[in-house]
């Protein structure tokens, strides 16, 4: 058996509930593979987590998708977080600089 990680030490019944979601969600559900794929490299750029990003553009690729597609996505996740830098916050913006 591998060791197990800090939260199943610590808290295993939510890491019990916590990897049966994680393996429902990774397993056949009504969206494809590829597509969770994209969504799941999107969700860790955004996040901006480096082990998250590399080890879902792996996926990402093993999976059959090319380096153009998830290039776009990583650009489409750029696109909607640079919006939500310059837009969150519309209220405090134009109250001091309008």
């Amino acid at each position: 058996m591998a060791e197990q990680r800090w939260f199943e030490k610590r808290a295993p019944q939510m890491a019990k509930g916590w990897w049966d979601y994680y393996n429902a969600v990774e397993g056949e559900t009504v969206l494809d593979n590829k597509t969770k794929a994209l969504i799941a490299v999107a969700v860790g750029v955004h996040g901006r987590c480096p082990h998250c990003t590399e080890s879902r553009i792996k996926k990402a690729l093993s999976l059959g998708l090319s380096k153009e597609e998830v290039a776009e996505t990583i650009m489409v996740t750029g696109l909607l977080s640079s919006g939500t830098e310059i837009f969150w916050a519309k209220e405090i913006y134009d109250k001091y600089l309008e």
